[in-house]
Order: C-alpha cells, then sequence, then structure tokens
C-alpha cells in the first residue's frame, strides 16, 4: 500500500504515468501467492487502471479493472480519479466480470480470465533467462492455417509478434530469453489466421491476455509437446557481464525488485539496476549508488596540455663553446647564435641551477585496456611542443689571432629544436576496474619507456667576449663591467639542450564528469637523453572512455 500511495500521490498527480505504473507492477508482484488481501489485490489492479487511463489506454484499463473485480468484486473505482471514459471501462469489466461466471469460469486467476474462443492453458511459470514455451492445440472445427503469438515482457511499453509453427496437433513457439531477463508476468494472446490471411480464432486478447509467471526459481520445467525444456540462456548471450543490470561473470544478482533501496546494482534482481539509491530498469547512467565491482570501457582518447619545466643544472662556462649541453643566443629571438670568447670573470658566463620553464606541448593519447579483469592499458602520445630553444641562424666563424691567421673556433652550431612529441606508454588504474565513473576519483600509475622529443629552456647570462662578432679580436679601453679588450654582452640566452629520446614515470587521477566523460591531471617525470636532462611535466587532459 506504500507503493499503491506513492504511485497515486505523487507520480500520477506528477503526470509520470510511467513511474506510477512501474511501482504498481511492483506492488502487484509482492502479492504473489495469496501475499495480501483480496481487497489489496482489487485496489492495486484499480489504480494500475487508472493509470491506464490516464495515459489513454483504456483498453488496458479495462483489462485491470477485470482482474480487480475477479480479485474482489467490491472493488471499486477511485472517485477523485474517475472520468466518464474510466467508469464506461469498468461498467464494461463488470460485464464481462458477469458473462465469464455465466460460463461457467468462476473468475479464478488472471490467466484463466483471458479472452478468445480457442481454448488454451498456459505454462504455469518460467525462470528468468530461460525461453517461455507457448503451445495452442487446434480444434476440429478451426480450419487455422498460421498462427501469430502477441505478448508483452514485464515492464515493456510494447507488444512484440513471433510467428509459430506447427507442432502436433497445434501450433508452438518459445519465447526468447531475451525478453524474459527479469521476474514479473510476461503477457500474451495468440491470433489463428486461415490461408487469405483472416483470422478464424483467438487465444486471449490484447485486453485479457494469457499471463506466465517468471520467477528466479522454479519447481518444474515446462516445454513444448515432445521436446525437451528449453535450456537457461548463458549470461555472456542474455545478460553480458559488465553491461549495467547485469552481474558480473559467475555473480548472483539479489532479489530486491523495482522502487527498492539498494546500495549496489548486484542487489538487485536481473534486468534492474541500482540507480541514486532505488532498483530501476535500465542503466546506471544517472550517478546510482552502485559500488559492486563493474567494468568500465575499455578505450580511452584525450587531448592533453603539458608544460616542460627543466631542471637546469648549475655550471660555468655555458658560452664558451666547451660544454655540448648549452649553446648561447642573441637576445631578440632572431636565432643568432653567439660563437664568442668570453673573458674567465666571476659572476659572468655561469647559471644557477633550479626548475625553468621550457614550453608547453599537446597532444592526442589513445589508451587500451588489455584484459577486462585487470585494468592495465597500453597506449600511445603524439603531439607537437611550442617554446624550445631558437633554431641557429648563422655558422661559427674562423677565430682570428690579429696577425691574419686563423684560429679553430670550439663553438659548434646549435641543431634546430624538434617540435614533435611521441611516446609508448603502460598506465595502470588503482582502486577499482573503472577507468572513468560519474562522480568518483581514479588514480594510476604509468611508465612511458622510450619517448621522441626534445625540452630546451634558457638562463639569461651576461659575458664580456674578447672578440667581436666576426671572430676579431678585440683592442679596446676597460669599462667599468668587463677589462679591456673586451666587450660587455648582456642577456645571452643560454639555452640548455636535452637529447631527442627520453624515458618518463608518473601517476595521476581521472576524476568522472560522466560515465564516459572526465578529465585527468598527472605529474610526469622525463629523463632526457642521450644528453642528459630532467623535467617535470604536470599535465591536464579531458578523456574519452568508450
Amino acid at each position: 500500500m506504500k507503493l499503491h500511495n506513492q504511485a497515486m500521490d505523487d507520480d500520477y498527480l506528477s503526470v509520470e504515468f510511467d513511474k506510477a505504473e512501474k511501482k504498481l507492477k511492483d506492488a502487484l508482484k509482492k502479492c504473489d501467492k495469496n501475499a495480501c488481501s483480496k481487497s489489496v489485490v482489487g485496489k492495486l489492479h484499480i489504480a494500475l487502471g487508472t493509470v491506464y487511463g490516464g495515459g489513454n489506454k483504456l483498453d488496458q484499463a479495462k483489462a485491470e479493472f477485470v482482474l480487480a473485480l475477479q480479485a474482489d468484486p467490491k472493488a471499486a473505482l477511485i472517485d477523485a480519479l474517475t472520468t466518464t471514459e474510466l467508469a464506461q471501462a469498468f461498467k464494461e469489466a463488470q460485464a464481462a466480470g458477469k458473462a465469464g461466471k455465466a460460463s461457467g469460469d468462476g473468475g479464478g486467476k488472471a490467466t484463466k480470465a483471458a479472452a478468445g474462443d480457442v481454448p488454451h492453458t498456459p505454462v504455469a511459470e518460467q525462470a528468468v533467462n530461460t525461453p517461455v514455451p507457448v503451445y495452442v492445440e487446434i480444434p476440429d472445427e478451426i480450419d487455422a492455417s498460421k498462427a501469430t503469438v502477441r505478448y508483452k515482457p514485464f515492464g515493456s511499453p510494447k507488444w512484440k509478434s513471433l510467428e509459430m509453427r506447427r507442432l502436433e496437433s497445434g501450433f508452438g513457439v518459445e519465447i526468447p530469453c531475451e525478453d524474459v531477463t527479469t521476474t514479473g508476468d510476461i503477457r500474451y494472446f495468440v491470433i489463428l489466421r486461415d490461408e487469405a490471411g483472416d483470422p478464424v480464432g483467438t487465444a486471449g486478447s490484447m485486453q485479457a491476455p494469457h499471463r506466465v509467471p517468471i520467477k528466479n526459481e522454479i519447481e518444474h520445467e515446462p516445454s513444448l509437446p515432445g521436446q525437451e525444456p528449453p535450456k537457461r540462456c548463458a549470461a555472456k548471450e542474455d545478460c553480458p557481464p559488465g553491461l549495467p543490470g547485469c552481474p558480473e561473470a559467475g555473480g548472483k544478482r539479489g532479489d530486491k525488485t523495482w522502487g527498492a533501496a539498494c546500495e549496489a546494482t548486484e542487489e538487485c534482481q536481473s534486468g534492474l539496476a541500482c540507480v541514486n539509491g532505488t532498483c530501476e530498469q535500465g542503466s546506471d547512467e544517472g550517478g546510482g549508488a552502485s559500488k559492486g565491482k563493474s567494468k568500465g570501457n575499455r578505450n580511452v582518447v584525450g587531448v592533453s596540455g603539458q608544460l616542460d619545466l627543466l631542471l637546469v643544472r648549475g655550471t660555468d662556462y655555458v658560452c664558451s663553446g666547451s660544454d655540448a649541453a648549452y649553446a648561447c643566443f642573441y637576445p631578440g629571438g632572431d636565432g643568432r647564435q653567439f660563437y664568442g670568447e668570453p673573458a674567465d670573470l666571476e659572476g659572468t658566463n655561469g647559471v644557477k641551477g633550479g626548475l625553468s620553464l621550457a614550453g608547453w606541448r599537446v597532444m592526442l593519447s589513445y589508451d587500451r585496456q588489455l584484459f577486462s579483469d585487470l585494468s592495465l592499458l597500453l597506449g600511445v602520445r603524439v603531439g607537437f611542443a611550442f617554446g624550445g630553444s631558437p633554431s641557429s641562424k648563422n655558422g661559427p666563424n674562423p677565430w682570428s689571432d690579429g696577425a691574419g691567421n686563423e684560429l679553430q673556433n670550439p663553438h659548434l652550431q646549435a641543431l634546430s629544436f624538434l617540435p614533435l612529441h611521441a611516446e609508448l606508454r603502460a598506465t595502470y588504474f588503482l582502486l577499482g576496474d573503472r577507468i572513468v565513473e560519474k562522480g568518483g576519483f581514479r588514480p594510476y600509475a604509468f611508465v612511458s619507456p622510450i619517448g621522441l622529443a626534445q625540452v630546451n629552456a634558457s638562463v639569461p647570462v651576461d659575458v664580456c667576449d674578447r672578440r667581436t662578432e666576426e671572430g676579431d679580436p678585440l683592442s679596446t679601453s676597460s669599462s667599468n663591467r668587463c677589462p679591456a679588450n673586451t666587450r660587455y654582452v648582456e642577456n645571452l640566452d643560454a639555452y640548455q639542450i636535452t637529447g631527442r629520446n627520453f624515458s618518463a614515470l608518473g601517476a595521476g587521477v581521472v576524476y568522472g564528469i560522466t560515465q564516459n566523460f572526465g578529465v585527468s591531471a598527472e605529474m610526469k617525470v622525463m629523463l632526457m637523453w642521450p644528453t642528459l636532462g630532467l623535467v617535470l611535466a604536470p599535465t591536464v587532459s579531458p578523456v574519452f572512455a568508450f
């Protein structure tokens, strides 16, 4: 009655007929096996008929009123919710009930109330995920060449059709297990036709169909005449493990019905999912309270933005040409490389160690979970870097000794910066099997054994150069900044040049905004080689799992 009151006082008055219908059907399921008084059963059928009437389904409303009167002859319409159309349907239901009693029907169970002119007794019950046998024996006086069964799975808004085949002295078929995935009643009726396709008889009707209760456990396995009972469908065929509302492989489902409170999908009956703390039909996409183990999507794509922070090592003589890990450029960004001969003076031609912003890069990513029961992913990253060192526009000039003789210039022309990025990655997700879960955090660790990239960062350096830009020795007086025969060059960009390969490791976390879309944040440590360099790389990426 609590479900009854919720359906009529809340859902029906809010014009949410589907919710009201589900609650009332669940209430009727709780009344199986005489668990409720006849008056309660009558009220539930009256309420369900009223809901159907609100949705302009008057034939279904009439069928529910027939069942209400069979359960409780004193059942009456709800005065405050009665319309002219409902009153007429109720009168017709009363008339149908009297006709049934006059023919000796006696108003028994719902399955005996089905209309039609062909005698038929449905099977008593069937198990969940098992085909339902339907057999109709054809009387001699009916010349039927074809038979069609129209059926409605529990909770479905639509009727489905199956063509029946000749079997002994009638027609038979099995309603497939894909429509027998949850407990409740399957309703059906049979239409018989002659060679011309004209109806010649029916067993049941849309208004008063036959019913077969679907249960988790049954006492006797039904079958078609002369055949073995149909076998229960394999879980991977009718309810794939990992599909919302389906159990894990080898797992068991609970017995909670529609509308029952839940914390995990496994507590609900097969075909239902725990959504917002309640067992409901369909997917748990709405962010239910399901805490049970469930597999997520196995492919992940994303677009990453990464900052490059190079740990510049402190050293001297960075612009002397003696350290291949450094190249110096004149300020202005025009690519003029410095090839001079800095004087050995304290406070010049050296850098202090520390982090320096080297640039940033954009990458596309793809990862694939290798095994359904192990959250290990292999993937790739490809992208493009912005920043780095400029391309050298001029090669080194030979040095002159001042007497017309050439000397070897120790500087090498710097190679152009490599803007491409590519890496292989293995990722392992912790604390759960899902990669993306709505409202949840999924931490992970990763390793990139090999990658292609370059990270170059600069530090400003002042030098006192003994030569002109052309490589000739200087002959000038001293200044307050530099000694005699030198020139003061301020704010050279001393770039630490790293190798074009790297290996990396790191950790991150994905926060799910929906069941398929989330945002990841991670910290990566890159070891550049063969010219060594250490890079800290924070990364943010929207990710999509499918």
